[in-house]
């Protein structure tokens, strides 16, 4: 009997252990992550469309950045004009010394580069040019990480004695063909008592993954330390993204309007119609996340109308009264008679970013769509704090970039398991249960085994 208790108390232990081993979140999309920069410390990355209507929760839960092993690293979803979210303006970019021209000609050798991840630059090997020691008086800088417009490119060398050299500024796309940007650039420091004076950028122009530093002069090699991009400002600022939705008419509770509904949660923070000319009318926006909630008011009422003519004009965008919001369900009513064909509902927002820590193995990705997942709560404006004390007062996370989706799971991540049963609790009852009756029924014996009186 003793034994028969040990083994039912084992195995009700074992069990109890297998029910709360977590298994591995399923999620139906991944979006590998294009650096911009190595060992930057963290990253910021904006969500596209194709995340908004991947994501199974309001709350955007199911977003996360796993590393080359697939496990979890440090992130959080930020609002774009929160301060832990806003763009780098300069970016570490590699660079390569070249052989300096043979004398009497125009350009460096011929190099032949290897290239790793996303065509950037890991080796370059020159061939002929002049010998070892005059090699970096031209350089070339890699550009192929940076997706956003360039403006300038800022070059930091060890300080010390003045020093002036010019350049010619190319760029290009393969290291084959290569454009003049600038055909003369001056690099100086010079200094006389307390006055310094120094000229370390160089502007460049979009559109080019590589540049090219070509010296016009005799100047001694720059000792280079470390070369920024700096991105053009205007280039950085956030746009408004539009998503468009075909309503259809219906008639709830006696009241009709147009309801349409939308496909991704996109955090809407901005309304509008996109109407034919007699579709002129004043109008109020509603909406809600599922069939049997309340509508709320979002927008209005207000006028919508367009102009068309030697200056069009239409109404102006419609902020939402209540900040954004993510419903999936919109309702569109008009104080006048409703016109015969819906017209477009424009819903405006602003894309989010997700900040994470370069943390575990890359290369990263992100991951959308898990009904079971969820982020990990972590304390990314402290984090990135401290890492801004380390890395100078102007330091941001640098920008990554969301590469083709690829499909994991699918449609069936965004399907709820079933609720797990409390084996634990079932098994505690059984084992009390079956305990009981065998000391009943040893009583029982004993009963019938005693001697009559």
């Amino acid at each position: 009997m003793r034994t028969l208790l040990l083994a039912l108390a084992l195995l009700a232990a074992s069990s109890a252990t297998l029910a709360q081993s977590p298994a591995q979140a399923a999620y139906a999309k991944r979006w590998p992550l294009a650096l911009s920069a190595e060992r930057a410390g963290a990253y910021r990355v904006e969500l596209d469309r194709s995340v908004y209507t991947t994501t199974a929760w309001a709350d955007l839960r199911d977003v996360d950045v796993l590393d080359a092993n697939g496990k979890p690293v440090a992130a959080a979803l930020f609002g774009p004009e929160q301060p832990t979210a806003l763009p780098a303006r300069r970016i570490v970019v590699p660079w390569f010394p070249l052989p300096a021209p043979a004398q009497g000609a125009g350009e460096p050798a011929s190099v032949s580069a290897q290239f790793g991840e996303h065509g950037r630059i890991v080796r370059i090997e020159a061939s002929g040019g002049m010998p070892s020691e005059d090699t970096g008086r031209a350089f070339l800088v890699d550009l192929s990480g940076i997706r956003d417009n360039p403006e300038a490119l800022e070059i930091t060398w060890d300080p010390g004695e003045p020093r002036e050299a010019r350049f010619r500024v190319e760029g290009s796309h393969d290291l084959q063909t290569w454009d003049v940007m600038q055909s003369r650039v001056t690099l100086m420091e010079l200094q006389r008592g307390t006055q310094r004076l120094l000229h370390d950028e160089a502007p460049i122009q979009a559109g080019f993954r590589y540049v090219r530093f070509v010296p016009l002069d005799a100047a001694a090699a720059l000792p280079i330390r470390e070369i920024r991009v700096r991105l053009d400002a205007a280039h950085l600022q956030q746009t408004v993204a539009w998503s468009e939705m075909q309503g259809r008419r219906m008639r709830e509770q006696g009241v009709d309007g147009f309801v349409y509904r939308s496909d991704g949660r996109y955090p809407i923070a901005l309304a509008n119609l996109a109407m034919d000319d007699f579709a002129v009318g004043e109008w109020t926006l509603e909406s809600r996340d599922a069939d049997d909630a309340p509508w709320r008011l979002r927008a209005g009422p207000w006028v919508a109308y367009r102009v068309d003519g030697e200056r069009p004009s239409a109404s102006p965008d419609q902020a939402l009264s209540s900040g954004p919001v993510r419903d999936r369900q919109w309702r569109l009513r008009s104080r006048g008679a409703l016109p015969e064909r819906a017209p477009t509902l424009r819903l405006g927002y602003r894309p989010e970013v997700m900040v994470f820590l370069a943390q575990g193995t890359p290369p990263y990705a992100l991951v959308a769509g898990s009904a079971s997942a969820r982020r990990a709560t972590v304390p990314m404006p402290a984090l990135v704090d401290a890492l801004r004390r380390d890395r100078g007062a102007e330091w941001q996370p640098a920008p990554a970039y969301l590469s083709t989706a690829a499909v994991l799971a699918g449609d069936a991540a965004l399907v709820a398991p079933p609720e797990p049963r409390d084996w634990k609790t079932w098994l505690l009852w059984g084992v009390l249960l079956l305990g009981a009756g065998l000391v009943a029924a040893f009583a029982f014996s004993l009963l019938r085994g005693r001697p009559p009186a």
